[in-house]
């Protein structure tokens, strides 16, 4: 019988490039050409999920002020299918942010249990070299 507990770093890797790539081409940016180690990759996708979570907020925030001062029925609906659109929009970065933070979780969990700092990234490929 195979030792599948050897090979669960590899599957976790393999999942979290799977999203990265899937990401990545979903929000154009480019990843594969980057030699950053996994983990830094997945943390700036992460940062940038978190600034379009942020600037979807500000749309949705804006489009609901609209919605105060608009008058006819138009323009209510007009900014009702922004602020509904801005929802959906939203709902789904979340999700993607989770996902995400899930996937840095279990990469990171696979690195070697050794203090380090806060802020640094480690290679899983060469665990004792910063990323």
């Amino acid at each position: 019988m195979a030792d599948l507990s050897s090979a669960a770093p590899y599957l976790d890797d393999n999942l979290s490039l799977s999203l990265l790539n899937e990401l990545s081409v979903k929000y154009g940016i480019q990843t594969h050409l980057s030699h950053a180690p996994l983990p830094q990759k997945l943390e700036e996708l992460r940062e940038y999920i978190r600034r379009e979570i942020k600037k979807e907020l500000k749309i949705k925030e804006g489009a609901e002020n609209l919605r105060k001062v608009a008058k006819d029925k138009k323009s209510v609906s007009d900014v009702n299918h922004i602020v509904k659109k801005s929802n959906t929009k939203l709902s789904e970065l979340q999700a993607e942010l989770q996902e995400l933070d899930s996937q840095l979780l279990v990469t990171q969990g696979n690195l070697p249990t050794s203090p380090m700092a806060p802020d640094s990234v480690l290679s899983p490929r060469f665990p004792n070299t910063p990323g």
